[in-house]
């Protein structure tokens, strides 16, 4: 349908501008034609005392000849413009009658497209009832199938249900067992593994213990070689708590078990000043153990 009409437009539109075209070129024709003729040059006329009659002559047949040719000219345009009208007019005439029977065609193939659906609807509705007939023997038998295969696998179901009840019991049995060897394996293992960690760690006090022993040492030395003994009474000894930096370095001196004489104690402090920094261990876990050294002092 929506064919049909596009060529019917493309026609009407073709027709129209076909008869501008035409109007146009009358138009155009006719004022071409209208146009007054080109005024003659004029001829200056001299007086003379006598005149070549012959040049003349040949002068006002020129001229004759020339008009001659614009008229000629302009019949030929003329005879072209009819000509061209004429062919498009040809033209229009087959563009009708080729849309007359494209017209045609399309009504001969809507018939047969009617047809064909008639017949096809007619059909389609024999399916439709052949195909609920069988759709309904189908439904019957596959009824009687799911029924015999439901039983079937309700009896199977039961079965694999008392099957994996079994499975399930004896697998739970074996996870306990399992379960209860591993958490005896874990708890030796942990156990095992505190111990090595304890034993361990002594063997590490006991190598601090040495190594502190052998800085102390170091350090008594090291204060005993600041340290002014003139004037002083013989056996006297005090206890003094070093806070150490890194590097061995004194941070801060104080007397906690003082050795009864005050003179004493001073040099003590001032002999640790002096020899600082003290001998330390560059290992930091070491050192944080003697950060705080209480040091038993005898000169």
């Amino acid at each position: 349908m929506s064919k049909g009409w596009l060529l019917t437009s493309r026609s009407l539109l073709f027709s129209v501008v076909l008869h501008v075209v035409i109007a146009a070129i009358l138009l155009f024709s006719f004022n071409f034609s209208s146009t007054p003729p080109a005024p003659k040059p004029k001829v200056n006329i001299v007086k003379a005392t006598s005149v070549d009659k012959e040049q003349v002559e040949l002068e006002l047949k020129r001229l004759a000849d020339q008009e001659q040719a614009k008229k000629q000219a302009e019949i030929d345009r003329q005879k072209a413009i009819e000509k061209k009208a004429a062919e498009v007019e040809r033209k229009l005439k087959q563009e009708q009658k080729k849309l007359a029977e494209i017209k045609k065609k399309k009504e001969q193939e809507i018939k047969k497209k009617k047809q064909a659906e008639l017949k096809r609807k007619q059909e389609e509705k024999k399916q439709k009832e052949l195909e609920k007939k069988r759709k309904l023997e189908l439904e019957e038998k596959k009824k009687e199938e799911a029924e015999k295969k439901r039983l079937a696998e309700e009896k199977k179901r039961k079965e694999e249900e008392r099957k994996q009840k079994e499975a399930e019991a004896k697998r739970l049995e074996e996870e306990r067992r399992k379960k209860e060897e591993a958490e005896k394996k874990l708890a030796a293992e942990k156990a095992l593994q505190e111990q090595l960690e304890a034993e361990q760690q002594a063997l590490q006090e006991q190598q601090d213990a040495k190594e502190i022993d052998i800085y102390t040492r170091a350090i008594s030395r090291s204060i005993r070689d600041e340290f002014i003994t003139t004037g002083l009474p013989e056996g006297l000894s005090c206890v003094i708590r070093i806070r150490l930096l890194d590097g061995g370095k004194v941070a801060d001196v104080s007397i906690i078990e003082s050795s009864g004489n005050e003179l004493f104690d001073k040099r003590a402090e001032n002999a640790v000043y002096s020899a600082s920094p003290l001998p330390a261990p560059d290992d930091v876990r070491l050192l944080n153990k003697m950060r705080n050294l209480d040091l038993f002092f005898k000169p």
